[in-house]
């Protein structure tokens, strides 16, 4: 029963819908607890039979809920049966303003807030107000239609009693909608990291991928262009790799590649390295000099070569690439500069293999 309890709260997917079945089971709790106050009082017997008929509509309400899912028209139905059926009549045979008839008057305004859809919400609030100060009119005009006058015992009984009752539900109505709130929202800036971060990955090597780079490149680097070198290389022989070991170990050694270049990225000084394309990498580093560029990406070229595959151990991966500096006087342009890059990569793929070169080579 728990556990089928818990799957289907699990599956309720707004906030709407977990108010419903809390409210829902904290007023069927308080009728049931009001039946017995009630009683406990004897004052009319017919109010005990209407907190009890108060039960069963909430259940058939929850049914109705249940069967089609309109979670909007369930609540609507509840509060009109509390402003315009169950508070006025209870608020009559317990006494007017000489029972705790007045707070029950208050249960409409308060639901109709937990409504989601804004016209039903604000008619609902329009309504439930306009009831209560009509049932306060009427007693105002004919006080002769209160049919009992309860003694003070009576009268402080049923205050203490029900103000602990309605005080302790709207207690945990308003706690519930604030935490239910604050998990929703977590929840949402959760998934919202989660789909920025997918936005800038690779979803392979969870390096930064094309999209992201590009605009690094225009937001960040582009401004202070004249401390940083792009690197593009890519892995030679590729195609032939996944021909040989297949596309699995092609992705392996994709990923390994990614890892050897995130190792060597730092990000506190405006570094970045991403996946350019299937086989092809940039790696965006913040040097002093062409030099120091030059000796940065050789070396990585070096490790790279070290690296061992556990399917093959005489298997020795190489890189290719080139180098360019970001403040080229000739290009103005990061797209251009890009494609300038990638157009030469072609060359190293057939006449450079296992090498860094200058683009000014």
């Amino acid at each position: 029963m728990v556990v089928r309890v818990k799957r289907f709260w699990d599956n309720l997917e707004t906030l709407e819908q977990k108010l419903f079945w809390i409210i829902q089971g904290i007023v069927i709790i308080v009728s049931i607890f009001g039946t017995f106050i009630t009683m406990a009082e004897q004052v009319n017997r017919s109010a005990e039979m209407l907190c009890l008929a108060n039960v069963v509509v909430s259940v058939v309400v929850a049914l109705f809920v249940r069967k089609t899912g309109y979670y909007s028209a369930g609540f609507f139905i509840l509060i009109i049966y509390y402003s315009c059926v169950y508070s006025p009549i209870q608020f009559f045979f317990c006494g007017a303003t000489d029972s705790a008839g007045p707070y029950y008057l208050l249960v409409g305004p308060f639901l109709s807030s937990f409504i989601d859809n804004r016209r039903i919400r604000f008619f609902s609030a329009t309504l439930t107000i306009i009831a209560g100060f009509l049932v306060f009119s009427v007693a105002w005009l004919h006080p002769d239609w209160i049919p009992i006058k309860p003694s003070w015992d009576i009268i402080y009984l049923d205050y203490a009693s029900n103000y602990v009752l309605v005080a302790l539900s709207l207690f945990l109505i308003c706690s519930f909608a604030i935490n239910a709130y604050v998990n929703e929202r977590i929840q949402r800036e959760r998934l919202l990291n989660k789909l920025d971060y997918q936005s800038k990955h690779d979803s392979l090597t969870e390096l930064y991928n094309r999209r992201h780079v590009i605009q690094y490149l225009e937001n960040i680097v582009w401004h202070s262009r004249e401390k940083f070198y792009m690197f593009m290389f890519t892995i030679d022989d590729f195609k032939n790799l996944n021909d040989t070991y297949g596309h699995v170990m092609g992705d392996r050694i994709v990923c390994d590649v990614a890892h050897a270049l995130w190792k060597i990225v730092n990000e506190d000084v405006g570094e970045c390295g991403a996946r350019y394309g299937e086989d092809t990498f940039l790696y965006i580093m913040a040097v002093d000099s062409d030099v120091d560029a030059f000796v940065r990406a050789d070396e990585f070229r070096e490790s790279v070569s070290n690296l061992t595959w556990s399917f093959d151990s005489r298997l020795r991966i190489t890189i290719s690439g080139g180098l360019v500096p970001c403040r080229d006087e000739n290009e103005f342009d990061r797209e251009r500069l890009l494609k300038k890059v990638d157009s030469l990569l072609d060359s190293f793929k057939t006449r450079y293999k296992n090498q860094v070169r200058a683009m000014t080579d």
